[in-house]
């Protein structure tokens, strides 16, 4: 494997009922709480009532910031930095799902500094200004998924240019993330598949692009895609069921901690394609993930089948592959075994289901280039993706002569 520095600060509070221990946290964080969190679902659900009176039960002031849409834009985070800011707030509490704690982190550094969290994403050949300075920073997920928990990353939309970028900095690691799996039974259906599919992607991207020296992050890898797979159906058919919610969760966070890919250093470019897909169309994360893994799949497999070979077999079982199977022919039946899997938790769909053409699929690939393809004129994969190759994965998503 190559050599590398793992750093993550922070402090988790992990379990069923951990929630109550929100106050008792937060108030060894600060005094004055900016509570940052999405405009409906936390209240519904008695979420955001209950973590401001535990709040209050510890003397910890709130100033509640309830703006935050799905895909978070640039704009509502600085004004969330300014409110910070103008209120005096000590501390940032990230309570609901990716979007909520991603933008609560660019709210906990613009609020120590005026101008755009848009001047800081790292995304792109320009030059950024760092982040050096946040206020501390508490998040609460809400929906398995995301992984924003518990890392120094947050994802920003830039509406006025439909471009969706990277911040990030080690200011910006929770100094602790209380993860209560309970919070998530209230997450409907539809969304706890999205979450599912955003976590096997955080964890199957440096599998299938990094190197392949790396056996124990390989088999990290392999053993939570595994937890995905056996938990994800239970929770969608089912979401009372604490056990297969506690799973997911844990897993959630686990994925983009950086402990399970430090040392493979692969790319994610599926990752990089949804994003200009979901910023032109402002569709779920995990929607637009969950159309594309597949497609990428298929696109790929030719260049590294070896790879989709050991993962068929690892996870989906040997028997599925059967014996003296090329891995060519193999990593055919794991892709195969993932649609059928993918079906089964009524996450396998395409663009044509979520109203999307072809009409901006240019654009959506030049700014994927411009913003994620460090300085080249292609995305980091296998197979290298020029513009041509995401054109390519966006056509096969549109589900033409898909899979019966």
């Amino acid at each position: 494997m190559d050599n590398f520095i793992l750093y993550n600060p922070t402090r988790i509070v992990f379990g069923v009922g951990e929630i109550d221990r929100a106050g008792v946290e937060a108030v060894k964080l600060g005094s004055r709480a900016l509570v940052v969190t999405g405009k409906t679902s936390a209240r519904r659900f008695g979420i955001l009532d209950r973590v401001t009176k535990s709040l209050a039960a510890a003397g910890v002031e709130v100033v509640l910031f309830d703006q935050v849409e799905p895909n978070p834009r640039a704009a509502t985070i600085d004004a969330g930095g300014e409110l910070a800011r103008e209120s005096r707030c000590d501390l940032v509490i990230g309570l609901g799902g990716g979007s909520p704690m991603d933008a609560s982190k660019g709210i906990a550094a613009m609020a120590l500094q005026k101008g755009s969290i848009w001047e800081h994403i790292k995304s792109g050949p320009g030059p950024f200004k760092k982040i050096t300075k946040a206020l501390p920073i508490f998040t609460i997920p809400t929906f398995a998924g995301s992984g924003s928990e518990a890392n120094s990353y947050g994802v920003v939309t830039n509406r006025e240019t439909r471009q969706k970028a990277v911040f990030a900095g080690e200011v910006l690691f929770p100094r602790t993330a209380l993860i209560d799996p309970a919070l998530t039974v209230t997450v409907p259906p539809a969304a706890t598949g999205e979450g599912g599919i955003d976590m096997l992607c955080h964890l199957l991207e440096s599998y299938f692009t990094g190197n392949d020296r790396s056996p124990v992050q390989d088999r990290l890898t392999e053993s939570l895609v595994s937890v995905v797979v056996e938990n994800l159906g239970k929770a969608v058919r089912q979401g009372s069921d604490l056990d297969a919610r506690t799973a997911l969760s844990w897993t959630s966070t686990l994925a983009l901690s950086g402990t399970i890919d430090s040392g493979r250093q692969g790319a994610f470019p599926i990752h990089w394609i949804e994003h200009s897909l979901s910023a032109h169309y402002d569709i779920p994360h995990g929607r637009g993930l969950a159309i594309l893994l597949p497609r990428m799949v298929e696109y790929t497999m030719e260049a590294r089948p070896i790879r989709y070979a050991r993962l068929a077999k690892r996870v989906f079982g040997s028997h599925v592959v059967g014996t003296g199977r090329s891995n060519l022919e193999a990593a055919t039946i794991f892709h195969q075994e993932l649609i059928k899997w993918m079906k089964g938790v009524n996450m396998f769909s395409s663009l044509r289901d979520a109203g999307i053409g072809d009409s901006l699929f240019k654009k959506m690939a030049d700014d994927a280039i411009y913003l994620y393809g460090r300085g080249k004129d292609y995305l980091e994969n296998p197979r290298k993706i020029p513009a041509e190759g995401i054109l390519e994965i966006l056509n096969r998503s549109l589900g033409i002569a898909d899979p019966a």
